[in-house]
């Protein structure tokens, strides 16, 4: 049983799923309201309107990195952010990230907060990260922002199950179902930047720089990981790697392995996000947060993960309650 509806059935979602779920939808708020810290810091409270210049020149990097047919609308769009005024840019998208944050850790207008949420990290996808481009020199992912609209997706569609009046209510199987895909999607273009040479040939260049400022204990630890590496042969690493995440990707667009996949993919995505994120750090005053990834890209993949992790759990236990004793639950 791999798809929602065959999870959840008619019974709907138990009182322990359900109390996951809420969880879930505050941690993802929790996340919204440390960026938004996190980007005050960076653009509102530095001293001589250097905060203003700081992202200004994000735009302007997006500029500079954007393919000759997208440059044009990047162009404009610094063009007004700098008539505007790069501090009411920053004043509005703190205020975005903070309204995010409490709508979804209080589910007060929650509905509305997912909408635009969606909305503003596509604009952000476009305005701060150029579509994630230029794919070259090892990325392997087009930033955190299509992390972002999933997330908001798998919000939507777990809502009835969270908030509905009647105990079997149940998530939007058509909703969760896109939100699965669309991550499907992601995982195989994530995917297939693996298996592009460069990667291949340089997967040690994407751990090292990791471990650049951070604390002690935590440049230790990736030093040991870059130790092992080196030990097993990075391009075998960087093989396995290319393996895992293909058929993480193969699994979720199918739907089919899913408790397999699921598990794998949030387990994979946190030690990603130890070793070449070095768990989101450097933590400075404007070292983290400020394009959206604050604590990392690939914890919000982790964050995805469990949003598909609990019906699919309660799934499982619900098919070894009434299996006959005896029988074989793989069969």
């Amino acid at each position: 049983m791999n798809t929602l509806t065959e999870s959840t059935g008619a019974a709907g979602l138990g009182p322990a799923s359900r109390a996951a779920l809420r969880h879930l939808v505050t941690l993802f708020g929790l996340i919204w309201l440390i960026n938004a810290g996190f980007q005050a810091s960076a653009w509102l409270w530095q001293p001589d309107h250097a905060g203003g210049a700081a992202l200004l020149h994000i735009f302007t990097k997006a500029t500079k990195a954007a393919p000759g047919w997208l440059r044009p609308l990047l162009l404009a769009i610094t063009s007004l952010v700098r008539g505007i005024g790069p501090h009411w840019i920053a004043l509005g998208m703190v205020a975005i990230a903070l309204l995010l944050g409490l709508a979804l850790v209080s589910r007060v207008a929650i509905v509305a907060a997912c909408r635009l949420g969606i909305a503003y990290c596509l604009v952000c996808w476009v305005a701060l990260c150029a579509l994630g481009y230029p794919y070259a020199g090892g990325q392997t992912d087009p930033g955190v922002f299509p992390a972002y609209v999933i997330a908001f997706v798998m919000v939507l569609s777990v809502l009835p199950a969270i908030s509905g009046p009647s105990p079997a209510a149940t998530p939007r199987a058509g909703l969760w179902t896109v939100g699965r895909l669309l991550f499907g999607l992601l995982w195989a273009f994530d995917a297939a930047l693996k298996w592009v040479p460069y990667f291949l040939t340089h997967f040690l260049d994407q751990l090292t720089p990791a471990a650049q400022g951070q604390p002690a204990w935590i440049a230790a630890y990736i030093g040991l990981i870059i130790v092992v590496v080196k030990a097993v042969g990075p391009v075998l690493v960087a093989v396995v790697v290319a393996l895992v995440e293909t058929a993480i990707a193969i699994s979720v667009l199918t739907g089919r392995w899913l408790m397999l996949s699921v598990p794998l993919g949030f387990l994979y995505s946190l030690a990603v996000w130890t070793s070449a994120e070095g768990f989101g750090g450097p933590y400075s005053r404007a070292g983290t947060g400020v394009r959206g990834n604050v604590l990392g890209n690939v914890l919000i993949y982790a964050v995805i993960f469990l949003f598909m992790l609990v019906p699919l759990a309660q799934d499982a236990a619900r098919a070894r309650r009434l299996m006959p004793v005896g029988a074989d639950l793989d069969r």
